[in-house]
């Protein structure tokens, strides 16, 4: 043997079953972060494909700037590609028609649909002010292909055109405007506006060269250019995807995962290090064994710290592989189950980052972990192990008080309050792990704030009036409802930037109507105030939170010649349609405030067994009005809302996994480590129920403490994710989250079960003899 740390291998074998939950919790620690870093990677791939094929692949747009200040930026080496941008008609309400269909004009230059919005063409780009390029949906609207001509119809009369080309560009934007978009040069597009009286808006779009530091480029470029914000637009669901977005709401984002990240390696350094140091408690005798031979104290620790890292040799190539499967399998389930907005998600990729991360994660935790066992390790006396008492106290003045509890309570409680240190990793382990449970519990009810479809008042099918006013036929919500497989059918009123008065001040609100079913729907959302008041011809109405247009309990809304009074706040329901404040009154207060009887919306929620035909029949009785069926849309929300509350629940099953694990592991070190305690209590004694009854004691104690912290520490990442988050987006107030703390409760007191049960086994197995012998 040339040196002391040839030993450890050996000792790794020897040792392999004592050491077996230390390297569980290696694995662990290393296949958590490796799986949540691998799924961001891939998610992050899938979701900036997707933002860059819904939103352009561009990162800003200057407005306001001059054509020969758009020339010097182009020539920009940072510049890898840029376009001019300009539209007539956006919202599709200016009288430009093609074939009797709304025409909405944009002027452009090549690089904007091959480079910036990347659609793909059929035919070219026009070249003369006689050219355009059409939506693809032209093709099947209007029966035309590349070469034919079309007449564009404007105020300032007809101008005909030919086709060069199509661009798949936004279908369902095509679909809103009842019409399609019509692409031209900047020549052609300056002409229209000129011969129309159209003012300019013009927007220069700009493709950076390297996404690498993108925050500091935006800024740099902006000081270069002298540009202030109010030029510069981002494309916000691109950048926030490459962590550049300088939105506010979404940077507050980022330091909560850092904290999460945090939790998680501190978490893995507690449970590693409390395992270490109940390892090392059963083996004073050896390490003092090795101080008799001539070990030095630098020695030891080098020892303990080298078979530590042994293990990593196993553990975290095992954490690293289990955590890149979990990623394939999670990833094929989203592409090929549940599709829709996950169908880009990359199949059998390895994310190095995510490797990295585990690995690194692993070294660092379990190098932090071995510190403190290495010390305790190098402090036991030779004298100690050469005399057989390497497992007695060095503070023999310190005995348990029983003046409460039993005897066997008492040294319960005093054998887990003994050791300060272990006390603290295995209270600070628990902790950890319950804060991480509620974390994501309120990361749940973030999913559901932003995917509400899956409420049950989210229509599958939506039947609205053609100029999107209330002409709806009322009767019709009536004859829908007869129809076999129609759960349920609810009529909305609206009126969009509606003209009010609010507290004597002028102002619009957007003003919706709803009925019973649809008030009932609120209870669960009232933030504040009584929605009783709201039902019938009450004169009273309810505000939807509104970040930027707010209104509170007790405003007077004066609409003509009524006064209406905010009765509550509803944390969710339906948007602003004009930015204006929301606010839901009874059909019968509506009708009373407007004179309309009649609907905008019919809205119809279909059992999930309905057939086609019955469907059909809907579509018929809704021939005069605008059709649309939601079905595919809502089944790939609900979808993606089930991916996320079945992540969140299995990360949370894993973190509980660990905690039951990390209690039953302490327990039981505890009691080998002590092993010879209890065969003297037992030959002076003690009965086997007492025995148990001082585990039961040891177990409650460790995970009181870990319970009691983990609640404060939790609950303060629970309010802080609420607040910062949900509220502030979407409204509400906090309220203590009673049922994931009854849950963690519950899996505390089934690990203290698990936990003693075994260790008080083996104890009753054993012999007196063999126990007061175990080394």
């Amino acid at each position: 043997m040339k040196s002391y740390l040839s030993l450890v291998p050996i000792s790794a074998k020897v040792h392999k079953r004592q050491s077996r939950m230390t390297r569980i919790c290696i694995i662990l620690a290393v296949f958590l972060v490796t799986s949540i870093f691998s799924m961001v990677e891939m998610w992050t791939k899938a979701e900036t494909t997707a933002m860059r094929h819904n939103h352009g692949d561009w990162h800003i747009a200057l407005q306001n700037i001059q054509d020969n200040e758009a020339e010097q930026i182009r020539k920009d080496n940072d510049v890898a590609f840029s376009s001019w941008y300009d539209s007539i008609n956006a919202n599709a309400e200016q009288d430009y028609y093609i074939g009797g269909k709304n025409a909405v004009i944009y002027g452009i230059e090549e690089a904007y649909s091959t480079n910036i919005m990347n659609y793909p063409t059929e035919g070219n780009y026009p070249q003369n002010e006689k050219e355009v390029v059409l939506s693809a949906d032209a093709k099947e609207l209007f029966g035309v292909k590349v070469g034919d001509s079309i007449t564009l119809n404007t105020h300032a009369g007809d101008l005909g055109y030919t086709i060069t080309g199509f661009y798949q560009d936004d279908s369902e934007f095509n679909s809103m405007v009842n019409g399609i978009c019509v692409y031209v040069n900047r020549d052609t597009f300056n002409h229209i506006r000129s011969l129309n009286g159209e003012t300019s808006a013009s927007q220069f779009y700009i493709r950076f060269q390297n996404e690498n530091r993108l925050k500091k480029t935006i800024a740099d470029f902006k000081l270069k250019y002298n540009l202030t914000d109010e030029n510069v637009k981002e494309n916000m669901a691109v950048l926030s995807m490459l962590g550049a977005s300088s939105n506010d709401s979404i940077n507050q984002l980022y330091p909560l995962a850092a904290i999460c990240f945090v939790i998680i390696l501190i978490s893995g350094v507690f449970m590693i290090s409390s395992c270490m140091n109940s390892t090392v408690a059963q083996r004073t005798k050896f390490f003092g064994m090795m101080r008799c031979i001539g070990a030095s104290k630098k020695q030891i620790i080098h020892f303990v710290r080298l078979e530590a890292l042994n293990w990593c040799k196993t553990a975290i190539p095992i954490g690293c592989i289990l955590g890149t499967i979990t990623c394939w399998i999670l990833c094929a389930i989203l592409r090929f189950l549940v599709k829709g907005e996950w169908a880009d998600m990359p199949l059998f990729s390895v994310s190095v980052t995510g490797i990295l991360c585990g690995a690194v994660v692993g070294i660092v935790t379990v190098f932090i972990a071995a510190h403190s066992p290495a010390k305790q390790a190098a402090k036991v006396s030779p004298v100690a192990a050469v005399s057989g008492n390497t497992g007695t106290s060095k503070h023999g003045g310190c005995a348990a008080k029983s003046g409460v509890f039993k005897i066997e309570t008492s040294l319960g409680i005093h054998h887990a309050t003994e050791a300060k240190k272990n006390l603290f990793l295995i209270t600070g382990s628990f902790a950890l792990t319950i804060a991480l449970f509620l974390s994501f519990a309120a990361c749940l009810d973030l999913v559901h704030k932003l995917l509400p479809s899956v409420s049950d008042f989210t229509p599958d099918i939506v039947i609205s009036s053609e100029d999107e006013t209330n002409s709806v036929d009322r009767n019709l919500a009536e004859d829908i409802s007869e129809i076999p497989g129609v759960k349920s059918v609810f009529g909305t009123k609206l009126h969009v930037a509606y003209p009010v008065e609010i507290n004597g001040n002028a102002g619009t609100v957007d003003l919706f109507s709803y009925d019973e079913s649809m008030l009932d729907s609120f209870k669960k959302s009232v933030m504040s105030g009584d929605l009783s008041k709201v039902y019938g011809n009450s004169g009273y109405a309810l505000a939807i939170y509104n970040q930027d247009n707010r209104l509170n309990v007790g405003d007077k809304i004066k609409i003509g010649d009524t006064e209406i009074e905010i009765a509550c706040i509803a944390s969710e329901g339906v948007g602003s349609v004009s930015g204006a404040a929301t606010m839901v009154c009874s059909e019968e207060t509506y009708t009373q405030l407007t004179g309309e009887q009649d609907y905008a919306l019919v809205s119809v929620v279909l059992e999930k067994n309905i057939s086609e035909t019955e469907v059909s029949k809907i579509r018929n009785l809704s021939s005069d009005y605008v059709f649309a069926d939601n079905r595919a849309e809502n089944s790939d929300v609900n979808g993606s809302y089930w991916v996320f509350r079945l992540a969140a629940y299995g990360f949370l099953a894993i973190i509980s996994f660990i905690t039951i694990l990390n209690i039953m592991n302490s327990i039981s070190m505890s009691v080998s480590a002590r092993i010879k305690q209890y065969g003297a209590m037992r030959a002076v004694g003690m009965g086997n129920r007492q025995i148990t009854k001082m585990i039961t004691a040891e177990a409650i104690t460790y995970a009181a403490c870990g319970t009691i912290i983990g609640f404060v520490l939790g609950l303060l990442l629970h309010y802080l994710i609420y607040v910062k988050i949900i509220v502030t987006h979407f409204g509400g107030t906090w309220k203590v989250p009673v049922v994931p703390m009854e849950i963690i409760v519950l899996l505390v007191l089934v690990s203290c079960i698990l936990a003693v049960y075994a260790p008080a086994k083996r104890i009753r197995n054993m012999a007196i003899t063999a126990t007061i012998n175990e080394l």
